[in-house]
């Protein structure tokens, strides 16, 4: 059931929507589906240690894009007559009760957390999106704008913790709605602030449809439309123990968020940030980031690049960071005051937090205390980088 719960419920909702695209497209930009676009744009999200925690993941992303018990009911129509059609006589009667008997069994435990997220929300099932005001766009790297949005009427905007994303939808030129989860960072106050990356398309394959909406059509004045703050990953959830945060690109979007919380909150607090980046011209938010790490008396920030001269921290291959290859040599933590009790977060390319994550367990941090961010899907890539499991590229 687990199983399904992550590879089918996972890529069902939006596929079957009135809304627009399918899934894939929804998810992907101009690259392949569920590729290295999902994951650098989509929502981050805690990647699962048990079953409960993948349905609990899942459950979060669908609430954050609306997603109704009857669009479960749709899409098992459809996902039915594929298989029929793919599987063609081997799909027989009993064949098709058992897959359906299946389904609806991990189908009713979605759309039962799912509708409880509602519930905790106050919203109605489905009925989750408002409207939401550009009134800021600022370009923060070469491939990077930077989007403050507001309530576009008189109710404020919620509230979000640090920790958490949401989903905003726009429509492109062609008419077609398309929905993006980012992740929310900046002050308690009214505003929202996220930050898009632009996806470049591997030829022959087109660019980012919504990165390249937001980076060269979306205009100050605009509305578009946002779903409340989702994620059960929050910073203010948890011990008071060390804490430390590698990302790398824009990876640091949540990273943002949690250290602003941090210095608002517990500007005492033992805190390392570890960043890396190809080039200076490519770091978004680099005054932001010093200026929180500043902010803190105990806490040190750290940044890579990994084109050009190599730093004293790392011996990153050039041009890895968006792709497979060496990114974070154990021996580079010899540098950072690792304990036992440190609490981790990552936040980049999965290979690159795979790397980090089996370096950072290596350096004798417990398994249990490394969290991290996916982008959109979870393969499994990053917990099985220390098992022997799971791919790096």
């Amino acid at each position: 059931m687990v199983a399904l719960a992550q590879a089918v419920l996972d890529a069902a909702p939006g596929s079957t929507r009135g809304e627009g695209a399918d899934r894939h497209r929804a998810s992907s930009g101009g690259r392949a589906p569920g590729g290295d676009a999902a994951r650098q744009a989509g929502a981050p999200t805690l990647a699962p240690a048990t079953p409960g925690e993948i349905v609990s993941r899942l459950a979060q992303r669908h609430a954050a894009l609306g997603v109704t018990r009857d669009e479960y009911d749709l899409f098992e129509r459809h996902l039915g007559e594929a298989f029929a059609v793919a599987l063609g006589p081997d799909f027989t009667a009993e064949v098709a009760d058992a897959w359906a008997a299946v389904y609806r069994q991990a189908r009713d435990e979605m759309a039962a957390t799912v509708e409880a997220i509602y519930r905790q929300a106050d919203l109605e099932p489905g009925d989750e999106w408002r409207e939401a005001l550009v009134t800021e766009l600022r370009v923060e790297a070469e491939d990077v704008v930077a989007i403050t949005l507001v309530s576009a009427d008189s109710e404020a905007l919620p509230r979000y913790r640090a920790g958490q994303f949401a989903s905003v939808q726009v429509r492109l030129a062609d008419g077609a709605r398309q929905i993006r989860q980012y992740s929310l960072r900046g002050g308690p106050d009214e505003q929202w602030r996220i930050s898009a990356r632009l996806l470049l398309g591997e030829p022959p394959a087109p660019d980012g449809e919504v990165s390249s909406h937001l980076m060269g059509e979306l205009q100050v004045g605009d509305v578009v439309s946002v779903s409340p703050p989702i994620g059960s990953l929050t910073i203010d959830d948890l011990d008071d123990a060390p804490l430390l945060f590698v990302s790398a690109g824009i990876g640091c979007t949540p990273v943002l968020g949690m250290l602003d919380h941090l210095a608002r909150s517990e500007p005492d607090r033992v805190v390392t940030a570890l960043h890396f980046e190809r080039t200076p011209e490519r770091h978004a938010h680099r005054v932001e980031l010093e200026a929180l790490v500043a902010s803190m008396p105990n806490a040190t920030l750290r940044v890579s690049y990994t084109q050009g001269s190599l730093s004293a921290l790392s011996a990153l291959a050039e041009a890895s960071i968006d792709g497979p290859g060496v990114y974070l040599d154990p021996i580079d933590l010899a540098r950072v005051d690792l304990t036992a009790s440190h609490r981790v977060f990552l936040c980049g390319p999965v290979p690159f937090m795979a790397i980090a994550r089996a370096a950072l367990i290596g350096h004798g941090v417990d398994a249990e205390r490394v969290h991290y961010f996916v982008f959109g899907p979870d393969d499994g890539s990053v917990t099985g980088a220390d098992t022997g499991q799971g791919g790096l590229g």
